[in-house]
């Protein structure tokens, strides 16, 4: 069946074939596996698109702050106003593609943003930037749901990460910079995870992996940089929640990795204990600075050569090669 051709199936039989590479290069592209010039084409369209949406909005923004002085209260809140509601209603009442609708969406979203700002600087509110982004958050929560729009998600974590951590600023001082880092691993963590089972719903697009693996790798940041801190810190903060946390996902991601064929997960992990057993070597050996340091060069070169040469052997084993 057409449906249930994969990648992983054309190299198998290949690889235990004479298969030659010219046919194998046509049956991809007839299966869709390989980019047409239609997908390209689509592809261009929707950068041009996307890129049109984000200068535009820079426009309207670098519009305010410009004329900022010139305008009267009323004509600024009346003009944020207007193009909110129309961007709104144009993304309900559009009966074109699918794809234009989620991007105006994108658009009102971000307006809501620009729309809170200028109110805050007329009326001078007095509240502080945790406010602000909490309120932008919540009031786009609904749109964010309905759309199933990557772009708008991806906006969306953005702000939670960033209400996040200004609450940890401004309200919750007590918070120590381990915690902060740690939650933030967990709340990108939790999206991936949530990402990745609409993916296998079928309520995603598989195609386009973008958004998986940027999250991804602020979480794989976050956790890295909170368990070096941790060695410098003494244990003191947080008894260790980092590593807990570091080595109970790090190993369900890499058997998802290994399972899915991911080479993600498989690379971007590693990178992540390179870096904290490199860390360590240095605390260790602080007082020994000339032969730490090039005991962790050693380190980190050998270790990265092992690593690029498993994961080209695995990337061979499981994709082929002729």
């Amino acid at each position: 069946m057409k449906g249930s051709i994969t990648r992983e199936l054309i190299y198998s039989i290949a690889r235990h074939s004479n298969w030659r590479a010219t046919g194998v290069a046509e049956k991809l592209r007839s299966e869709k596996i390989y980019a047409t010039p239609r997908d390209w084409a689509s592809f261009l369209r929707l950068f041009l698109l996307g890129t049109g949406a984000s200068f535009t909005l820079a426009g309207i923004i670098f519009f305010f702050a410009y004329n900022w002085a010139e305008m009267h209260k009323f004509l600024k809140l009346g003009l944020i106003e207007f193009l909110l509601l129309a961007t709104t209603a144009a993304a309900l009442f559009w009966k074109g593609s699918k794809t234009m609708r989620n991007v105006l969406l994108t658009a009102s979203a971000v307006l809501v943003g620009v729309l809170f700002a200028v109110f805050g600087q007329i009326y001078q509110t007095g509240a502080n930037a945790f406010d602000f982004f909490f309120g932008w958050t919540y009031f786009v929560v609904l749109w964010v749901l309905v759309a199933n729009f990557q772009p708008l998600w991806f906006i969306f974590l953005a702000l939670l990460n960033t209400t996040l951590i200004l609450y940890t600023q401004q309200v919750a001082t007590y918070w120590t910079f381990n915690a902060l880092a740690d939650a933030l691993f967990i709340l990108n963590v939790a999206a991936v995870i949530i990402w990745e089972f609409l993916a296998f719903k079928g309520k995603v697009n598989v195609q386009h992996r973008w958004f998986p693996r940027i999250v991804g790798l602020a979480a794989i940041t976050a956790i890295t940089i909170s368990m070096v801190s941790l060695l410098y810190a003494g244990f003191k903060e947080d008894y260790g929640m980092a590593y807990l946390l570091g080595l109970g996902v790090y190993s369900v991601a890499i058997w998802y990795g290994l399972r899915s064929r991911d080479l993600f997960y498989l690379s971007a992990i590693p990178f992540s204990a390179i870096a904290v057993v490199t860390a360590v070597i240095l605390r260790i050996g602080e007082h020994a600075m000339e032969i730490v340091w090039m005991l962790a060069t050693l380190f980190v070169i050998g270790s990265i050569t092992f690593l690029i040469q498993y994961l080209s052997k695995l990337n061979r084993q499981w994709h082929g090669k002729y």
